[in-house]
């Protein structure tokens, strides 16, 4: 009888599991809500051969028709044609939806420009990072003589998880007016992200890692972070030092200490967080450029379009400035990108600035002085080689 009774109630959970929500057909409870979402990646990414013709390496140049975008792709061509390095954009528009995934499909690399803040945008963004496996979203936040840092000598490399847990957005609604959310994350892929996390700790010559979690609040999603860190520390990266630290404690310590941070490693669930509080800290998300990365596949985007901060009307030049050399670097043209970035830091030691720092030049002259010095160089190497 008791036997009966269970397998009454089996029957009743697993029609209570298949049921579609009250009202949202958009979401459906078991294992097919992700499928019906079309939110998380159910498949292999798909790899195309590099789009490399004539020596010539293509990338995709995300904008829109909005003075930001319009400003950003200007600022993007200019640059890379300034630099000389044999990269060349394929420009596409928000507004041409799946044409975005199928260029960064086929050229494996992206340069987004455009703040986009609506419902739409968003899911479009988080569908490229789903569907291309980006599992890796990473900024680098350091200060700049006289650009808003209040301390000297801070150098953040902050590596979140970018595609588990919230970012799948599986909810459903049991009963009737309660509402269940899922996060779900598994160790693979946890093991995975830290594994890529402290490879680049080592390739960027650096030792300490601190892990920010809150497993006093949530013990089973994020110990999990905390332990497959520990075994990974012990059996292969026994150099690198880790501090495991609670997020209350480390925004505590960012604000009054951030030099004592060196890598930071977080989860999805506070990654944008922690980007904006490190960013304010340096001097603002202006100045600083992020990566979202995977095995095969990357998107470039300046720090200010990531976060989508649509307080400003203008779009930053040392952002854009940042994301080529990323990109360069990412393509293995090191020489361009330090060309680059050195010409960006010396207007700052020239105490040329826009007006968000203070200055009295507008963006365009920013840039506008970079390439006229990229190409002076040029000229000068040209002549003394003859």
């Amino acid at each position: 009888m008791r036997r009966l009774r269970n397998r009454k109630y089996q029957q009743v959970g697993i029609s209570l599991l298949w049921r579609r929500n009250y009202g949202d057909d958009a979401n459906v409870m078991g294992a097919t809500a992700a499928v019906v979402k079309g939110e998380l990646r159910t498949k292999d990414v798909s790899v195309l051969p590099r789009s490399k013709y004539g020596g010539i390496t293509h990338v995709t140049l995300l904008c829109g028709e909005t003075i930001i975008g319009k400003q950003g792709a200007k600022y993007v061509t200019s640059l890379l044609s300034s630099a000389r390095v044999p990269v060349d954009v394929q420009r596409i528009f928000v507004n041409q939806g799946q044409e975005y995934y199928n260029s960064v499909l086929r050229n494996r690399a992206a340069i987004h420009v455009d703040i986009q803040h609506d419902a739409k945008a968003k899911s479009q963004s988080l569908k490229i990072c789903n569907d291309l496996d980006l599992y890796v979203f990473m900024t680098n936040l350091r200060s700049f003589p006289g650009f808003n840092c209040r301390f000297p000598d801070v150098d953040i490399q902050l590596i979140a998880q970018n595609n588990m847990g919230n970012y799948a957005e599986l909810e459903y609604s049991p009963v009737e007016g309660v509402i269940e959310g899922l996060r779900v994350i598994n160790r693979k892929d946890i093991k995975r992200f830290l594994r890529f996390a402290f490879k680049v700790a080592i390739a960027k010559k650096r030792r300490k890692v601190t892990i920010v979690h809150k497993s006093s609040e949530w013990p089973k999603t994020e110990g999990v972070l905390l332990d497959v860190a520990s075994k990974l520390v012990k059996k292969e990266f026994p150099d690198i030092e880790t501090e495991p630290m609670e997020l209350d404690r480390c925004v505590a310590r960012l604000i009054l200490e951030p030099q004592n941070f060196d890598v930071v490693v977080t989860s999805d669930l506070y990654g944008t967080f922690m980007a904006t509080i490190c960013s304010a800290i340096c001097g603002g998300s202006n100045l600083f450029s992020s990566i979202e990365i995977g095995d095969h596949h990357a998107v470039f985007k300046p720090l200010q379009t990531k976060l989508s901060l649509t307080n400003y009307k203008m779009l930053s030049p040392y952002g854009i400035v940042s994301t080529c050399v990323d990109l360069m670097h990412h393509l293995g043209h090191h020489q361009c990108a330090k060309a680059l970035w050195n010409e960006m830091l010396r207007t700052m030691e020239e105490g040329i600035k826009t007006g968000d720092f203070d200055g009295k030049d507008r963006g365009e002259y920013v840039i506008c002085n970079i390439m006229n010095k990229l190409r002076c160089n040029m000229f000068s190497k040209i002549s003394s080689d003859s």
